[in-house]
């Protein structure tokens, strides 16, 4: 599986608790963040306070297709 795909399944397991958000810049502010996967040079983080994700490893085009898929994430829900 390659990183944006395992991107894909580890944002779908954990949506419900990042529906508000997803980036690819870390918070500045110092929000609480918790490591769900950090493997093979893809990185993602969850706030579960403010419920959203931090994604870091994708290039610009796949996160693009993330964020997208993220999108319809939340359309679907």
């Amino acid at each position: 599986m390659n990183k944006l795909a395992t991107a894909k399944k580890i944002i779908k397991d954990n949506f419900e608790e990042g529906r508000f958000g997803l980036f690819n810049t870390r918070n500045l502010v110092g929000d609480p963040m918790t490591i769900i996967f950090d493997r093979e040079g893809l990185r993602i983080e969850i706030c579960y306070y403010y419920e959203y994700f931090e994604v870091f490893g994708l290039s610009k085009e796949e996160f693009e297709e993330l964020k997208e898929y993220y999108k319809k994430l939340r359309k679907d829900r």
